[in-house]
C-alpha cells in the first residue's frame, strides 16, 4: 500500500478548484479577550457550592487512607480488617 495517493483523485480535486475561482476570505477578527476562570468549588463564593467541594475532597481523603490502611495491613500482616492467620478447617 502507498502513501502516494491515486493519480485519478488528484486530478478530480484540481480540476473543480482550477475552474471556480477563490473568493477572498475576510480577515479572521481577533480573539476576545478570555474572562477569568472560574473559580475552584473550595475558593466559591457560593457557600453551597464550597461546602460541596469540601465533603468531595474529605471523601477523597477518607478512600485513599482507607486504601493506604489496607495496603499497610496487608504487607505487614497486622490484622485490623480480619484475622492474622485464617482459622483452620
Amino acid at each position: 500500500m502507498s502513501a502516494k495517493p491515486a493519480k485519478k483523485a488528484v486530478a478530480k480535486a484540481a480540476s473543480p478548484a482550477a475552474s471556480s475561482p477563490v473568493p477572498a476570505s475576510p480577515a479572521p477578527a481577533p480573539a476576545a479577550v478570555p474572562a477569568a476562570p472560574a473559580p475552584s468549588w473550595l475558593d466559591s463564593p457560593d457557600p453551597k457550592k464550597r461546602r460541596v467541594g469540601q465533603v468531595v475532597l474529605a471523601g477523597v481523603w477518607i478512600y485513599v487512607a482507607a486504601l493506604w490502611l489496607l495496603a499497610i495491613d496487608q504487607y505487614f500482616n497486622l490484622g485490623i480488617f480480619g484475622p492474622k492467620i485464617p482459622p483452620l478447617p
